[in-house]
C-alpha cells in the first residue's frame, strides 16, 4: 500500500504563539503541581498543532503580486475568442531540497516520479466569466476575461489542479502568462482589475 502525504499552501497565514516561550515565562498557568492552592478557579489549556514538511518555500515576493496588464484597444478584440497581448508572470520558489516524489497527474493518470527532485501542482482560483468558465471574471471594464496560461502555452482551467512540475534542487522560477479573452457579452472599455489567488500542490 502507497501512502500519500499531501501539503496545500494556499498562501494563508498560519498564525501560533512560541510553545517555548509560553513555557518558561507562563509555566505557572498550567503547572497544576505549583497553583491548585491558589485561590480563584483552575484551567487547563491543551495545545495541539502540526508541522508540515514542503520541499520548496515560496519566496515573499512573489505571494502578492501586482501585474500591470498595460492598455490594449477594443479593436484587438473584435470577435468572440480574439486575445489581447499576453503578459508574463512568475512564482518564484526558493530553497527546494532534494526529496523523491511521486506526484499524479490527475489529467492523465500518470505519475511524475523522481528519486531525488521534489514535484509541485499549481492550481489558480478566481470567479470566472459566465460564458467561458476559464476565464477569470474582471471588475470595471467589460467582455472580455483573463486566461492563464503555463511557459509552454498550454491552458490552465481555473479550479483545477496543473501537471506535475518536477523542479531542481535549489532555486527555480515558474513563469506563466495572462492573456485577455473576448467573450460574448457587450465589449465595454474602461480601466478594470481583477484577483486571482493560486494554490501550490506538493504530495
Amino acid at each position: 500500500m502507497t501512502l500519500h502525504k499531501r501539503l496545500a499552501i494556499f498562501w494563508t497565514l498560519l498564525i501560533g504563539a512560541p510553545l517555548g516561550w509560553a513555557m518558561n515565562e507562563n509555566t505557572q498557568l498550567y503547572n497544576s503541581a505549583n497553583n491548585w492552592d491558589v485561590d480563584g478557579q483552575q484551567g487547563v489549556l491543551y495545545v495541539r498543532g502540526s508541522l508540515s514538511e514542503s520541499p520548496c518555500r515560496l519566496a515573499m515576493t512573489s505571494e502578492y503580486q501586482s501585474i500591470d496588464m498595460g492598455n490594449f484597444e477594443t479593436a484587438q478584440l473584435n470577435r468572440i475568442g480574439a486575445k489581447g497581448r499576453a503578459v508574463p508572470f512568475q512564482i518564484e520558489l526558493l530553497d527546494c531540497i532534494s526529496h523523491p516524489t511521486s506526484l499524479l497527474d490527475e489529467k492523465t493518470g500518470q505519475t511524475a516520479w523522481s528519486h531525488s527532485q521534489p514535484a509541485v501542482k499549481i492550481r489558480f482560483v478566481a470567479p470566472s466569466t459566465n460564458e467561458m468558465p476559464n476565464l477569470a471574471l474582471v471588475e470595471g471594464a467589460k467582455g472580455f476575461g483573463l486566461q492563464l496560461s503555463n511557459a509552454s502555452g498550454t491552458v490552465l482551467s481555473l479550479g483545477e489542479e496543473s501537471h506535475p512540475v518536477l523542479l531542481p534542487s535549489g532555486q527555480r522560477q515558474l513563469t506563466y502568462t495572462i492573456t485577455p479573452i473576448r467573450t460574448g457579452s457587450l465589449l465595454i472599455a474602461g480601466a478594470y482589475h481583477a484577483v486571482i489567488s493560486f494554490q501550490m500542490l506538493y504530495e
